[in-house]
């Protein structure tokens, strides 16, 4: 039994004061007030002292693998050796920051199946991955020159086929790259509305990039899932994917991030000439992100800091404290990193609350993050199954 000052259960809510969690195997068996659960399962506590537990974290939007912007790039391109022990440690910092689930919207080298096929053999630790192996784009679209992560596809029979040798590798979900910066709609509607149906005939959610009016019209009517980045959605739009079921990941922190690099001239320079985009995105979001949020669209945490070279794996810490920024609580946020999260990947029966018959991915966190946002970055311990999968050098929670 975990027994902690507080749990917050990741629906948004709920929080219980001197709580506990029961674990038996991967699940939790229990969760509630710990004078209550002592009564009920007389059994050997940890103690977390200080601490808040919670619903391990979700990272819906990630790259396995990206390397590029590293100060070793070029070894990396060149070293698959290599290149699979900075893989390796990447999931393992993941996990440090107490993100148990990620998804990965499109990677190389089929990296997403093969790491979880380390996993599951205990070679080495990682988070739970759903991957989309190859993104999708059209001929010269956005993501083309990202060899081996994106597939160029044109014409609808074409891009069914590519859905389907996604599928048949071991794909779980579907990424569509639609529109960035510079660009309007990439797809036609009759491409991105069959490449949603194919997908969705063999049940796999699909994923659509997309941050400009026409693009995001375009990908909602199809029926994508997801809307990612979304930077220029508007609120009427927002309102059709709450009435479809549609999630919005947002994506915010990458490009405050990218846009303090152009600021402080630590960018290269295809990402500095993208600084007048960026400037206009972080407004953007500045702006809209509380209307959007009011709509009562779903919306989930993804961080897409990879594609910048980011110094921390999965800083979904990081998102949540701009959202509160913008607007909304903490809890709320919290709920976006995981509850949320869970929802739209179709796992919520197992993922994302503190709840009797869920997988125990849990994480433990110095503070309480209901009040102060920040409490997130102060990882103690983090549980993946029912595992402890680490914890910090000065707590020893988990001895």
């Amino acid at each position: 039994m975990l027994v902690a000052d507080r749990l917050i259960t990741g629906d948004g809510k709920t929080v219980i004061e001197q709580g506990a969690v029961v674990l038996r195997g991967k699940r939790i068996l229990a969760a509630g007030r710990a004078e209550e659960l002592r009564r009920l399962f007389p059994e050997e506590e940890i103690r977390l002292p200080g601490c808040t537990l919670m619903p391990g974290m979700i990272d819906m939007h990630t790259h396995i693998g990206y390397y590029y912007g590293e100060k070793n790039a070029e070894r990396l391109a060149e070293d698959r050796m290599l290149r699979a022990y900075f893989i390796g440690k990447r999931m393992e910092d993941t996990l440090k920051a107490g993100v148990t689930t990620i998804r990965d919207m499109s990677s190389a080298d089929g990296i997403g199946t093969v790491l979880k096929e380390a996993a599951a053999a205990g070679y080495l630790r990682a988070p739970r991955i759903v991957t989309s192996l190859r993104g999708l784009c059209i001929t010269g679209g956005h993501g083309c020159s990202m060899t081996g992560a994106v597939e160029e596809v044109d014409g609808a029979e074409a891009v069914r086929r590519a859905v389907r040798r996604n599928i048949r590798d071991g794909a779980d979900c579907i990424k569509l790259l639609d529109s960035e910066a510079y660009r309007g709609e990439e797809f036609n509607q009759e491409e991105l509305d069959a490449a949603v149906a194919e997908a969705h005939r063999f049940g796999r959610k699909v994923a659509a990039h997309a941050g400009y009016g026409p693009s995001m019209e375009m990908c909602i009517q199809a029926g994508c899932d997801s809307i990612e980045h979304g930077t220029h959605l508007r609120v009427e739009q927002a309102e059709r994917m709450r009435d479809n079921g549609q999630t919005w990941v947002p994506t915010i922190y990458v490009f405050h991030y990218a846009y303090e690099l152009v600021k402080n001239n630590l960018a290269d320079g295809d990402l500095s000439s993208n600084g007048a985009y960026l400037k206009d995105t972080v407004e953007t979001y500045r702006d809209m992100f509380k209307k959007l949020y009011d709509t009562g669209v779903l919306v989930a945490t993804g961080t897409d800091t990879d594609a910048c070279s980011h110094p921390q794996a999965s800083p979904v810490a990081r998102e949540c404290d701009l959202m509160v920024q913008y607007g909304i609580s903490p809890m709320e946020a919290i709920a976006c990193a995981t509850g949320n999260g869970a929802k739209a990947l179709g796992l919520s029966d197992s993922l994302g609350l503190i709840r009797e018959g869920c997988l125990a991915d849990l994480l433990a966190v110095r503070g309480n993050p209901g009040e102060n946002i920040r409490a997130l970055e102060d990882v103690q311990a983090v549980w993946q199954e029912g595992i402890c999968v680490y914890e910090s050098e000065s707590a020893h929670l988990c001895k």
